[in-house]
């Protein structure tokens, strides 16, 4: 029997009342398609487990596939209501219409596993995009096809500006005509005059000089503290990380619920 097509399907985003919610079709030939629910803001661990239960039962309406669902929160730490393990596993009882759930991932039936005889994910999901895994390898290809053209074009570059440039200029000084001699002498001392009024104080730095000059005393003034108390440093940089975490799922979210309030009303 010749091997499926293996498709990578885009995930699909909803907006809620208080989070939003992410599924992701299952992916090459897994058996099980993903679904998160994200919290930007406070929430109640009950309702969790209830927003979680629903939306399960809404999205395996939606597709019949067996789903894996879990909420997080700001940070993208996994929220675990009722103290549970915070994976919620729901599928279709064979032979009913009957949804069947379960929090221990180790009690799941063994049907769920096997990947032998998957269905035409192209005929669940039609209404979401997808890509083949031909199309994956080619794009992938293409990224580092141009990739490598980056490099190459930076290398030549450095190369110019290495050596190329400095040769040039050595050969001008020795072949050229006297008077660009004496033209790049003018230069050196003009540089050579510059660099001794600012040691000596009695020419003003730029402005661009001025902020450069800044900012490397603050870097050396964080450094020192920094090596001081490296301990503090690493609480404050994990705060910061996940600062950044959180504002960047509670942007998310914002423009996913201004996403949702622009669509015309159906």
């Amino acid at each position: 029997m010749a091997q499926k097509e293996r498709l990578y399907f885009e995930s699909v985003r909803e907006n809620r009342d208080g989070y939003f919610v992410e599924y992701q079709p299952p992916i090459a030939d897994n058996t099980f398609a993903n679904l998160s629910l994200v919290y930007p803001d406070k929430f109640e661990l009950e309702e969790v487990g209830k927003s979680i239960r629903i939306e399960m039962d809404r999205w395996m309406a939606r597709y019949p596939v067996p789903l894996t669902a879990c909420a997080y929160d700001a940070a993208e730490n996994i929220i675990r209501p009722n103290g549970e393990d915070g994976f919620l596993t729901g599928w279709l009882t064979p032979g009913s219409n009957k949804f069947s759930y379960s929090w221990k991932l180790d009690e799941l039936p063994s049907f769920l596993n096997d990947n032998s005889n998957l269905p035409d994910w192209r005929t669940i999901y039609p209404d979401i995009r997808f890509k083949t895994d031909a199309e994956v390898k080619s794009n992938a290809q293409k990224y580092l096809t141009e990739r490598r053209k980056q490099v190459f074009g930076i290398k030549i570059i450095l190369t110019i500006w290495v050596a190329v440039i400095p040769a040039s200029w050595a050969i001008i000084q020795y072949l050229g005509p006297e008077w660009l001699g004496i033209c790049v002498l003018i230069y050196s001392f003009s540089q050579a005059w510059k660099a001794w009024r600012k040691l000596m104080g009695s020419s003003k730095s730029s402005r661009g000089d001025q902020e450069a000059a800044e900012k490397e005393s603050k870097m050396a003034h964080y450094y020192y503290h920094c090596e001081r108390n490296p301990d503090g440093f690493i609480r404050l940089k994990a705060e910061n990380f996940a600062k950044e975490i959180s504002e960047r799922t509670r942007k998310e979210a914002a423009e996913l619920a201004e996403g949702s309030n622009r669509k015309p009303p159906v």
